[in-house]
């Protein structure tokens, strides 16, 4: 699992990034979106990085076949304990190999929320199109908190093997968790460049409360297979 940052699993080991509800943008976006897919309480979701598995009764109220791909072995051994029914759905493995899609059947709707966006851009580009090779005719992918450039953060940490992913970052949001890439409108235009963008949306929170001023900013970005 070459593109799998080994700091996420030690994150987990230490009980930190245990989300345990759904993420509000992607249940916004799940049903503005995937109507028909819903209503035919027939789809299968894949989601890539699955983490403490935030959005697995999300999708399993949705009557949707639930597939996770997850890299770390701490958190795919809980989803399992938590999840027994999802023992052989929910793997353990790297999402930018296209050999952990085999055993993957066809699926409606690929979810991410902020997982893709921790690789560089060669393994974000080999995502993409092992997710398009395994959707089905107008499936959708769903993107949630892709960092942008206006993030704060953007300029902390060292240039890893592009220009838009910093690593090393040992300070903020970001501290010790590998690579995180970082997007302006243009670039993200070009990596969906073989989908259809139906939305794509950036948001800018800025944090008044807090000592350094904190600036968070990401994309939020559904695009469906041509």
């Amino acid at each position: 699992m070459n593109g799998f940052s080994n700091e996420w699993d030690e994150i987990y080991l230490d009980n930190l990034q245990i989300t345990s509800w759904p993420w509000t943008d992607l249940v916004s976006l799940v049903f503005r979106h995937c109507k028909d897919i819903i209503i035919s309480r027939n789809g299968a979701v894949l989601e890539l990085g699955c983490g403490a598995g935030p959005n697995i009764p999300f999708i399993q109220s949705l009557k949707l076949d639930y597939y996770g791909i997850e890299g770390s072995p701490t958190i795919v051994k809980s989803l399992h304990q938590k999840y027994p029914e999802l023992k052989e759905p929910v793997i353990l493995s790297d999402f930018t190999n296209i050999k952990s899609f085999i055993g993957i059947p066809k699926i409606d709707i690929v979810i991410d929320r902020a997982s893709v966006t921790h690789n560089n851009l060669p393994a974000i580009q080999d995502t993409l199109k092992n997710c398009y090779r395994k959707l089905n005719n107008s499936g959708y992918f769903i993107g949630i908190d892709w960092f942008s450039t206006k993030h704060a953060d953007f300029k902390l940490g060292v240039e890893s093997v592009d220009k838009n992913t910093r690593m090393n970052i040992k300070s903020g949001q970001f501290e010790h968790v590998g690579n995180v890439h970082f997007s302006n409108e243009k670039h993200l235009r070009s990596l969906f460049s073989d989908y259809e963008i139906v939305v794509l949306e950036e948001k800018v929170i800025n944090s008044y409360e807090s000592k350094i001023g904190h600036q968070f900013a990401s994309w939020n970005i559904v695009a469906k297979k041509k």
